[in-house]
């Protein structure tokens, strides 16, 4: 039988994961007000008046996918970290998954090593988080969101629902390290 504390580790794991990936990629870290124009880590949105029916569109900065066209120095700092995190997120998620599947004797050893990696990651992506709003005050941003934008000050912006998303999975992300040291408990052990 597979112990609990194993499944809620290895589900929490895929969970978080899957979470901070998504959120990396989306452009809705900082929208503005008018809901027009939405920044990301790697893209952003804006409504392109050139076409008869105004649309939105969502592109990465500087029309295509390159660290040198992300228009602010902590911006680039924070996509390579949390970036990293999401990586080290992804193959500690894989290594959960493979604990559950392989043969016991080596389940601890394994889980041990994808609790490391989960802890180098939430401290990773921490820091990704805590230096994206440094960027503020770059001129690209302060073109959409006004003058007054500086660090940790939007302006006429507000935060995103993916940045949300990416506290929420960097927080919930926190406990898998820990609950990584005790995945060879099993039910008994939980209620004795």
């Amino acid at each position: 039988m597979v112990p609990p504390i194993l499944l809620l580790w290895a589900l929490l794991s895929v969970m978080v994961a899957g979470a901070c990936t998504f959120t990396f990629l989306q452009p809705f870290w900082i929208m503005h007000l008018d809901c027009i124009h939405a920044f990301g880590m790697i893209s952003y949105c804006y409504v392109d008046s050139d076409y008869e029916n105004s649309r939105e569109l969502c592109t990465a900065y500087g029309g295509y996918y390159h660290l040198g066209n992300i228009p602010s120095g902590a911006w680039q700092a924070s996509c390579v970290l949390y970036g990293v995190g999401c990586v080290l997120m992804c193959l500690s998620a894989f290594l959960a998954i493979c604990t559950v599947i392989m043969i016991r004797a080596h389940n601890k050893k394994l889980s041990l090593l994808s609790g490391y990696l989960q802890a180098v990651a939430v401290l990773v992506m921490g820091a990704g988080l805590l230096i994206f709003p440094l960027g503020l005050n770059s001129s690209f941003y302060q073109h959409y969101c006004g003058k007054a934008s500086a660090p940790y000050n939007f302006g006429h912006c507000v935060v995103g629902w993916s940045y949300m998303l990416g506290i929420m999975g960097t927080a919930l992300s926190i406990f898998c390290p820990f609950l990584s040291q005790y995945t060879d408990m099993n039910a008994t052990d939980l209620f004795s």
